[in-house]
């Protein structure tokens, strides 16, 4: 372990979480990290299965007294959100995490942690390595691709896993013990219309932008009411459209579909003739923005600034109307709420992602629902915007919900054993978030599950980071519950 985390307690769970974070793991770029899961296993004389897609599943014998117990299977992912500040030269292709202890805090320099998910996985590991600890037979699996499609929870073999019993530990707050989750899908929009040949003789172009949002994961902090990026710039934009005649060259927000996003330019033409004012005048509607918006997010940031590159296309005047129609009419945010618990969302989308592909505008949006009837209905609200515009559209994607279950040996033994670990009350909850949880149950259906976690703030934002004293205190709590799973 280098100096950074020597300290760091328990040592074995720190461990491997640097040994994780030295290994570029975005979602899709997983073979490094799989590899490195089956070459740990086999150094600790473990059986170790990888399967086609690159989960890796390692299995470890119960110890004395313990063999006719429930097998139990812990669970995590191995991809990460990949996401960095503006000024960042971090390369997430090539290079590993650069940690840095803050305080109480473990967070990486202007990048995204990878604590989700790779303290279930450094825990995992440590757990298995230390033949110390009592417990129940064991299966360690970890998945791929969590982050964009689930594919690893998706399309994971049937009848490779024996336990009856799986912890996931995907949750980010401490004494909570999840216990449901929200399905999702994704719908992919997409403006038909190509750029045209545009004489830039006559031209000047501006890159105006919003940025240093706070952005956060659109699941589980989609109720906070935090600033969309791709919302707001529609709306500075249509302003501004109103006093110039301004021409569309290109358009770019957000950067993944479960990320709320932070930053959105658009890069615009406007005549010579007609520029003179345009600087001053931007500022001016900047300025009001800002101010409409800034109980809300006191860092966000406009920018206006002129660009060298002179664009010799652009997008037609009637495709820029309706872009700016289509994304100041669709909703972002929570659709929902359960009537049950009025406090927990039910239903909600994020407008996630806009961009150029294939010289063709496309919006990003991904819906979240606790109820199918709901996503289905939140689909529909959605889908009819897109008509009502003329545009493309297809849904994609799709991860199950994991519903209730009102009988669970494993939740009530979870919860008991943090009462008496720590004098705590332990909370169930279902949480709007999507968990491999739903996936996982198609293909095992009798699986008795939880999700329980260390606490780890600002996920999928550039602020992550995890309370170094909840991973020791939460790594203690399953150490524990494994024994009581006799």
């Amino acid at each position: 372990m280098s100096n950074k985390l020597k300290n760091l307690k328990p040592e074995r769970v720190f461990y491997y979480f640097e040994e994780l974070s030295r290994i570029p793991r975005e979602s899709g770029n997983e073979q490094a990290v799989s590899n490195f899961l089956v070459d740990t296993a086999k150094k600790l004389g473990l059986e170790v299965y990888q399967d086609k897609i690159n989960n890796v599943i390692i299995k470890k014998p119960a110890t004395k007294g313990y063999e006719n117990s429930t097998g139990i299977i812990l669970q995590g992912h191995m991809d990460m959100v990949c996401e960095k500040e503006l000024d960042s030269t971090h390369n997430f292709e090539t290079d590993g995490l650069d940690l840095i202890v803050d305080g109480n805090y473990l967070r990486a320099n202007k990048t995204t942690l990878g604590a989700d998910n790779g303290i279930a996985v450094a825990m995992g590991l440590a757990v298995l390595e230390d033949n110390t600890i009592e417990h129940p037979e064991l299966e360690l699996l970890v998945t791929v691709e969590e982050e964009t499609t689930m594919k690893g929870a998706l399309e994971l073999e049937e009848n490779i896993l024996t336990g009856k019993m799986l912890i996931n530990i995907d949750s980010e707050e401490e004494s909570w013990v999840t216990v449901g989750s929200a399905g999702g899908r994704t719908i992919n929009i997409q403006f038909d219309e190509v750029k045209e040949k545009f004489d830039n003789s006559n031209s000047e172009f501006f890159r105006l932008e919003v940025k240093n949002l706070f952005g956060g994961h659109s699941g589980s902090e989609i109720h906070k009411n935090r600033l969309n990026a791709n919302k707001v710039m529609a709306e500075v934009i249509t302003e501004i459209k109103k006093n110039f005649d301004i021409k569309l060259c290109d358009v770019k927000g957000g950067s993944k579909d479960n990320a709320i996003p932070r930053e959105c330019y658009f890069d615009i033409a406007i005549n010579k003739n007609s520029s003179q004012d345009f600087t001053s005048k931007v500022k001016s509607i900047f300025e009001k923005f800002k101010n409409k918006y800034k109980e809300q997010d006191s860092n966000i940031t406009f920018e206006i600034s002129n660009l060298e590159n002179k664009f010799n296309e652009i997008f037609n005047d009637n495709l820029f109307e309706r872009v700016l129609k289509l994304l100041n009419d669709l909703p972002t945010g929570v659709n929902t709420w359960l009537k049950e618990y009025p406090e927990i969302v039910e239903s909600s989308d994020n407008l996630a992602i806009v961009k150029v592909i294939d010289n063709k505008i496309t919006v990003i949006i991904s819906l979240r629902s606790s109820e199918p009837t709901v996503l289905n209905s939140l689909e529909e609200k959605i889908t009819n915007i897109a008509k009502k515009y003329k545009v493309n559209y297809e849904v994609s994607g799709g991860y199950p919900e994991w519903r209730f279950k009102p009988i669970s040996r494993l939740r009530d033994i979870a919860v008991k054993t943090y009462q008496d670990l720590f004098n705590e009350k332990m909370q169930v909850t279902v949480i709007h978030a999507g968990l491999e949880c739903g996936a996982i149950s198609m293909h095992y259906p009798d699986l008795d599950m939880i999700s329980i976690g260390p606490n780890i703030y600002d996920v999928h934002t550039p602020k992550e980071k995890m309370e170094i004293a909840s991973v020791e205190k939460y790594y203690k709590y399953l150490v524990e519950l494994l024994k009581n799973l006799k």
